[in-house]
């Protein structure tokens, strides 16, 4: 029964294949890659008003102007505002100055907020050019700038003189210094504030320290050389702009120092919260995690600085108006976003949001889509419906994870074997996977962190010179202590591709003996059980090729290889289990890259060698990297690219405020 399985499984998935080759002729051959010496960035400067001494700005905001509703878009722009130009947002296409108005309707998976909203209106503190080219230069965004100290254990950071919060209240350090002093190292609110802002993110370093210059000036203080500090508040873990600036003129009323002590309590009861625990108000109305909670209609109402804020929700859709207070402009002097109105509306289930893109009733399929769809999506563009294109994924696609520290100790003892995870390796064909899910051409294998080699012989000699060469009656082969042997990977719809891939290498394991099987459920149950030690082995995608520039963790053992030992790395050793050496060698590792600057000699050692331990030890499973996917926009959505570019998705998602509607 096995066999034939496979066979009609291979099948299938050949058939596929093809109908997609077909599909792809109509997108063209990929993008070349970008030159090696690609020009410097110039540093921000500010725009240039108009003859007559003004900006431009929206006709919806000049009407209120005019009615006296909102002052002169000069007195909301700060003195300096950021100008985006070419190449400053993304790299590998142009872009234009856009027209305002009109409405852009996207999808909404989940009550909980959505993903392309959420990174359209993500502001980091500073930002580099195409996202992830800190060789261009790391340099303001929210902030105007910044300097480090030689060591780079100091940072100064600039703000923007003028810039207002979305409700017109004044930006300055009063807010640094609320968010810091009242709200960070307040335990009370903040237990355990962000391992980011511990020196080179180490849950045993101190602290950082902030100290308030004048208005418009702070400084971020570590005990020792933090070098990828910079990069930590660009792109890197979503963290926005919130941990160091938020509204105090606004949270103020929910803080026990500043609120009147009875209108908090009466507040404090309205939530149903428990007397005298103000501080679970303040979180339910503070965005403290990541700016993804302006997304979600329980901050309705907080100050932001993003391009739109929620201005209506209820029963499956969210209105956001544009920000009158957004501190960008291009070129041109035109304040941005260019688009006025952004609806969301929900459609939890993932065909339907295709149908719906199909139909031209969306304007953004987002990363909702994969190869599997591009001959309808083709279709459309065809008919004048859509802009398809084709850009890089900024992660790892698919990545296979077997818990190294899961409670059955004859699991534990087979799966910390390395023998046994080199010759998972060998028996995973990635080339099969990357032919029939990338189409052979829209990623390459993992040479960065696995083993592209396929050998099933050398996977099988392995597996018995580790004593695993008895087998059951079903033929698969038996545990160390002869009982049945199993891994179960669990992941849930959070892409289209994730379950039959892992059907296949299912497949691919079972021929070298290992009897595997997939359980597919709620992804939320299933990261739950995944952060409780309660599975085998689990499947998403990892960040691993890239994210490491800015301090990303994905490859360190809470990523889910490791759930006790990363609980015993992040709490310092008071809960979970000590690592192995050579995990405890990767934590080094990871905090030696995070000291040294990003691109320097040490910096680029410290990378280096984090790889060799990655793909020496096998810690996770990932067939490819670099991989592209198809996604789509309406056809009136402009300052998109068009077909396959080299930027990466997310980056193109984060210029949203630079899109404009031309019907």
């Amino acid at each position: 029964m096995f066999v034939n399985r496979s066979k009609l499984a291979r099948l299938g998935w050949a058939v596929l294949a093809c109908t997609l080759a077909l599909a792809l002729a109509a997108c063209g051959p990929p993008a070349e890659m970008p030159a090696e010496e690609a020009p410097m960035a110039e540093e921000p400067a500010a725009a240039e008003p108009m003859a007559d001494g003004t900006y431009n700005e929206s006709p919806m905001l000049a009407e209120m102007v005019a009615a006296g509703t909102l002052p002169p878009v000069e007195e909301r722009l700060p003195n300096e505002p950021y100008v985006v130009t070419n190449q400053k947002l993304v790299l590998s296409y142009d872009t234009e100055i856009g027209k305002y108005g009109g409405t852009m309707v996207l999808p909404q998976e989940g009550p909980g907020g959505d993903p392309s909203l959420f990174i359209g209106m993500n502001e980091s503190l500073v930002w580099a050019p195409g996202g992830f080219r800190y060789d261009l230069g790391i340099h303001g965004n929210v902030l105007r700038d910044w300097e480090a100290n030689d060591n780079y254990s100091t940072f100064t950071m600039h703000m923007r003189e003028g810039m207002k919060w979305s409700d017109g209240e004044p930006l300055t350090t009063a807010d640094v210094d609320f968010a810091w002093n009242d709200v960070i190292l307040n335990e009370e609110i903040t237990p355990a504030p962000p391992l980011y802002l511990r020196t080179a993110s180490g849950a045993d370093n101190a602290l950082a320290s902030v100290e308030i210059v004048d208005d418009y000036t702070f400084r971020v203080i570590f005990d020792d050389q933090y070098g990828s500090f910079p990069s930590q508040i660009a792109i890197a873990r979503w963290s926005g702009y919130q941990d160091f600036l938020k509204p105090a003129h606004y949270l103020k009323q929910f803080h026990a120092d500043y609120a009147d002590a009875d209108e908090l309590a009466a507040m404090v009861d309205e939530e149903g919260i428990e007397e005298g625990q103000w501080y679970n108000l303040f979180n339910i109305k503070q965005v403290y995690t990541e700016l993804w909670d302006l997304t979600t209609d329980g901050k309705f109402g907080h100050p932001a600085l993003t391009p739109w804020v929620m201005t209506d929700f209820g029963a499956g859709s969210w209105q956001y108006d544009r920000n009158p207070y957004y501190f960008k402009v291009d070129e041109a002097g035109n304040q941005l976003p260019y688009i006025d109105h952004v609806n969301m509306v929900l459609t939890q289930d993932r065909e339907t949001v295709v149908l719906k893109i199909l139909s031209g009733e969306y304007d953004y399929l987002g990363e909702r889509s994969s190869l599997q769809n591009l001959p309808l999506l083709k279709q459309a563009e065809g008919d004048g419906i859509l802009n398809v294109f084709i850009p890089r994924m900024h992660r790892l696609p698919i990545n296979w994870t077997l818990n190294l520290t899961y409670e059955d100790e004859q699991y534990r003892e087979i799966a910390n074997d390395l023998r046994f995870r080199q010759a998972m390796n060998y028996a995973m064909n990635n080339q099969e996977i990357i032919d029939t899910f990338f189409l052979g051409e829209f990623a390459v294998p993992a040479y960065e962190s696995g083993i592209p080699e396929y050998d099933p012989d050398k996977a099988n000699a392995l597996l018995d010179e580790m004593g695993l060469s008895a087998r059951g009656d079903d033929g698969f082969r038996l545990g160390l202590d002869g009982e049945p042997f199993e891994i179960i990977f669990e992941t849930g719809p959070v892409s289209q591709d994730h379950i039959p891939a892992t059907e296949m290498v299912a497949e691919h394991w079972k021929a070298v003996g290992i009897n595997t099987s997939l359980k597919a459920g709620d992804f939320g149950l299933v990261w739950t059980r995944k952060e409780a030690n309660e599975v085998t082995g689990w499947v998403l995608w990892i960040h691993e090729d890239i994210w490491p520039s800015a301090g990303w963790d994905d490859y360190l053992p809470q990523r889910g290889w490791g759930i006790l030992w990363g609980r015993y790395s992040k709490s310092g050793g008071e809960v979970g289990e000590e690592p192995p050496p050579e995990v405890q060698e990767l934590y080094e590792l990871h905090k030696a890259f995070l000291q040294a600057p990003i691109g320097t000699p040490d910096g680029d050692a410290a990378l280096a060698a984090l790889y060799k331990n990655i793909k020496d030890n096998l810690w996770t499973f990932n067939p490819v990297e670099e991989s592209y996917y198809p996604t789509s926009t309406s056809a009136r959505i402009k300052n998109v690219p068009k077909g396959q570019t080299d930027e990466m998705g997310i980056i193109i998602m984060y210029s949203m405020e630079n899109w404009y509607i031309d019907e």
